[in-house]
């Protein structure tokens, strides 16, 4: 067999040559070789080791049989070429899976090889010398990192200790600084003790001694005080008898006058819910009058809209938004309007003063009522306060929100808890508006404070027990008209809490309702009367405030010159004068023994004691603080030991490195040696893998185009050709079809047929097989013949021969080798032979003889598979050539010679 593949290996050299050294060779060369392959087809062929005769069968015509119809000659031809394809691809097939089995086998020794080559690897470099030194001195050096770690440890552990120390000192510190002060004081309340015995007898001699002087000199005057005081008290409550009696007939005057009012139709009489409003009084006597309060409860809706109590968060959330925000009247709707009109309550321009005292009430009123929900007095407001407080708001420091001590001492008299913010005038049309303004500024200061500390919230619920605190609020319009400044101040218990402003609410109230009802009544006469007497007493009230005034001035005269009485030692007695000097004496002689003892505080044995103790303490706590500066320099020394031992420990595990890296060089040839053998292993049963693949498409695609081919012969001995023309397309079993790439879309239809010397095209076609391995000489490896032929180098697979041209056939319109009547190649103007895109190829059948079971039969008939003579010479050379002196390759080629060889040469030249 060796031999055979050497010959035939010469012919394909010889061949490539031929191609080479010109174009004028193929047609000699394949009209020989044609002849001779026509000649062994012709008679019966003789079976021999790889070959067996076929016999006739159906669908098959013998070897001897002579074929008259050129499409019968063509499917046959065709058949006999599939078959040999199949043939050559069945034993190139076991070639490759034994090579592919022999190779696995060298996979697992060559496994084996670098395992053992690892392992050798691991011992040279354990049990090489330098590498063992080298570890020495790597764990020498760890050894000494970790001493010295642990000498850092123990540092840090003294540092730490040294802090607790010092806390504990510090405490020390403060804990006798704390007794010093505690025996300081005590010896001054001993001190303060011990004189204030001997002081207050003294002082109270002396008080009483002056007094008995003063009585003395003022026993007189106090006669006279006295006798007029009782002539003030009797004016007095003859004019509070007169002003009684006047305010009740005005009263019953008012009554008579409200009785007329009320009950006439008045066009400021308007309907709102709960009841009317008379928009021609103020807002504060509306709702006082007929209680159109909201409901003191802000859980509740009453439908009124006029705020008598505030919400505020509670203490321990401060910040909390008011849950009953949205649960009140709705002011917007239309039956609040009255409250709106111009004309009820209108504010032109700025307030006036009774309004801002009517805005002042209605905010002193929320206030009180949420003082009175959290168990508080509620404040007064005194006309007094209130007026003060209008002259604060006019200060510059409160329109700036400055707290300027001076101008509060002006405006009060004395400093002042004070508020300052703004109300925005924008929307404050009339004073219900405006009072919502203000409503939103103080709810501001009560329940959103945190960044002034909730100062504001605590002036307003100030904890006063059980007294009244005088408070007032006070507004100014700011210069430009966008904001009133809005000030509240109160300084302590009022020591004058009458008039209270606040008590206008009950007084409105005591007026009675504002009614709506249109009856007619005249009171007239009775309001004459009334007023006449009115008048008689007021002339009377004139005469009696006179006489008070009088006696008032007499009284102060009086009491001036009393006041004004001096105390005299000569008033007193010599008795008397001798008992006065002595406690005079008596009470400089304590003072000046106090002020000594409290200048020399520090000398008393107590406070000497804490101060010595102190001064102990002192010492220890700078003693520790030594301490821990020298336990913090040693564990900076440790430390800087500790980084210059990781430095040693870094080095000597670079020289381990190094040693093992030195050791383990030549082992480390052996293994990189047994890896790439495995390596070149691995990729030999991978190349073998894919080359068994090809060859079995390669099978498949032949046994079903041989199987197309029987049925073709049998169909054409059965006079059943196909009704029409074969146009190409695979419609059963009409024709033979031009074969496409297994990879490439069935529906692409026919390629023009390209240059096999163009390696891009032509390994569309073909796949390249894999190198057999050197035990297996006696498979050829095929070479790509798009290749360079300048290489020099003879390859041992003869190079494709370009395409040839199709024998010339009688024009019946329905039998031509691809199945079209008058097919005929277009030639360009260069001489080469091209097909036209729109035209089908030719295509080449071989018949399959199933030669690996033995038997002539086809082995799968009805079953055809084409291809294009481009897609069967890249088939053909990729297939190794076996074979004896009959080679099959010869028989191909003389088969090839008989279709195509003298198409050649009457065609003439053609350009490859």
């Amino acid at each position: 067999m060796m031999k055979e593949h050497n010959d035939f290996n010469t012919v394909a050299k010889e061949h490539k040559k031929l191609y080479k050294s010109g174009k004028t060779w193929m047609a000699a060369t394949l009209m020989t070789v044609g002849l001779a392959g026509g000649a062994m087809l012709a008679g019966t062929t003789t079976a021999n080791a790889d070959e067996v005769t076929p016999v006739q069968s159906a669908g098959t015509i013998q070897a001897g049989q002579q074929a008259t119809d050129p499409e019968l000659a063509n499917a046959q031809s065709d058949a006999q070429k599939q078959q040999s394809t199949i043939d050559s691809a069945n034993t190139q097939l076991k070639d490759q899976q034994n090579q592919l089995s022999e190779a696995q086998g060298q996979q697992s020794s060559a496994q084996q090889e670098l395992d053992q080559a690892k392992q050798a690897q691991q011992v040279a470099t354990q049990n090489d010398p330098a590498v063992k030194q080298a570890q020495a001195d790597v764990n020498q050096a760890q050894q000494q990192v970790d001493n010295q770690q642990q000498v850092v440890n123990d540092a840090q552990t003294a540092v730490n200790n040294d802090s607790q120390n010092i806390q504990s000192a510090i405490s020390a510190v403060s804990q006798a600084s704390q007794a010093v002060d505690q025996a300081r004081q005590t010896a001054t309340d001993a001190i303060n003790q011990a004189a204030a015995q001997q002081a207050n007898e003294a002082q109270n001699k002396i008080d009483q001694l002056e007094s008995q002087g003063k009585a003395q000199a003022s026993q007189s005057l106090d006669n006279q005080i006295n006798n007029v005081s009782g002539q003030v008290t009797d004016a007095q409550n003859e004019v509070n008898n007169t002003n009684s009696k006047i305010s009740n007939l005005q009263g019953q005057v008012k009554d008579l006058q409200d009785q007329e009012k009320n009950t006439q139709t008045d066009p400021n009489i308007k309907t709102v819910p709960n009841g009317v409003i008379d928009t021609s009084k103020s807002l504060l006597e509306n709702v006082s009058r007929n209680n159109l309060w909201q409901s003191n409860d802000l859980t509740k809706d009453n439908g009124n809209i006029i705020p008598q109590n505030i919400y505020v968060s509670p203490d321990n959330n401060k910040g909390a938004s008011d849950p009953n925000a949205n649960n009140g009247a709705d002011s917007s709707l239309p039956v609040y309007d009255p409250y709106y009109e111009d004309g009820m309550d209108y504010v032109n321009g700025q307030m006036t003063d009774s309004q801002k005292q009517e805005l002042a009430i209605l905010l002193m009123n929320e206030i009180n009522h949420a003082r009175e929900d959290r168990g508080l007095k509620p404040f007064t407001m005194t006309e007094q306060k209130y007026n003060q407080a209008q002259v604060r708001a006019s200060q510059h420091s409160a329109q700036v929100l400055d707290h300027n001590d001076n101008d509060i001492t002006t405006a009060f008299g004395q400093d002042q808890y004070e508020c300052l913010a703004y109300i925005p005038t924008q929307g404050g049309g009339d004073m219900l508006s405006l009072l919502y303004n203000a409503n939103s500024t103080l709810s501001s200061m009560l329940n959103a404070d945190a960044s002034s500390d909730w100062g504001h919230r605590e002036n307003f619920l100030e904890d006063t027990g059980d007294l009244s605190y005088d408070a007032a609020f006070g507004f100014h319009l700011t210069d430009d008209g966008q904001y009133y400044v809005l000030t509240f101040d109160y300084d302590g218990p009022a020591r004058n809490n009458t008039p209270n402003m606040m008590d206008r609410i009950a007084q409105y109230q005591a007026m009675g309702p504002i009614t709506g009802d249109s009856h007619v009544v005249d009171n007239s006469a009775k309001i004459n009367d009334l007023n006449n007497q009115i008048s008689n007493l007021q002339n009377t009230l004139s005469s009696q405030q006179s006489h008070l005034q009088d006696l008032n001035t007499q009284l102060q005269n009086l009491q001036a010159q009393k006041s004004n009485v001096q105390f005299d030692l000569n008033q007193l007695s010599s008795d008397q004068q001798t008992e006065y000097n002595n406690a005079k004496d008596t009470l400089n002689t304590v003072n000046d023994w106090k002020q000594g003892q409290l200048s020399n505080l520090d000398s008393n044995s107590n406070v000497q004691g804490a101060l010595n103790k102190l001064s102990s303490a002192k010492n220890n706590l700078e003693s520790a603080k030594q301490t821990q500066s020298e336990d913090e320099a040693k564990l900076q020394q440790a430390k800087d030991g500790l980084a210059s031992l990781n430095q040693v420990l870094a080095t000597k595990q670079s020289a381990l490195d190094t040693a093992e890296q030195t050791a383990n060089a030549s082992a480390n040839q052996a293994v990189k040696d047994a890896q790439k053998k495995l390596d070149t292993i691995n990729g030999k049963i991978a190349d073998l893998q894919n080359a068994i693949a090809t060859t079995k498409t390669t099978i498949s695609n032949a046994q079903t185009q041989l199987d197309k081919d029987n049925q073709k012969i049998a169909d054409i001995k059965n006079n059943q050709k196909p009704a029409k023309p074969d146009t190409g397309k695979d419609e059963g079993n009409k024709g033979t079809t031009t074969p496409t790439d297994p990879s490439k879309d069935d529906n692409q239809g026919t390629t023009t047929p390209s240059n096999p010397s163009k390696g891009d095209d032509q390994k569309d076609h073909q796949t390249n097989p894999s190198k057999p391995s050197d035990g297996d000489k006696g498979n050829v490896t095929p070479t790509d013949p798009s290749e360079d032929d300048s290489k020099g180098s003879e390859t041992t697979n003869p190079t494709t021969p370009t395409n040839p041209t199709t024998p010339a056939q009688p024009d019946t319109g329905n039998a031509s080798i691809s199945g079209q009547a008058g097919h005929k190649p277009a030639t360009s103007d260069n001489g080469s032979e091209t097909t036209d895109n729109t035209t089908t190829k030719p295509t080449i059948v071989l018949p399959t003889t199933d030669k690996e079971n033995g038997s002539a039969v086809s082995g799968a008939q009805g079953q055809n598979t084409t291809m294009t003579r481009e897609q069967y010479k890249a088939q053909q050379a990729k297939l190794p050539q076996t074979g004896n002196n009959d080679s099959k390759a010869v028989i191909a080629l003389g088969v090839l010679a008989g279709m195509f060889g003298f198409g050649l040469i009457t065609k003439g030249k053609k350009e490859f």
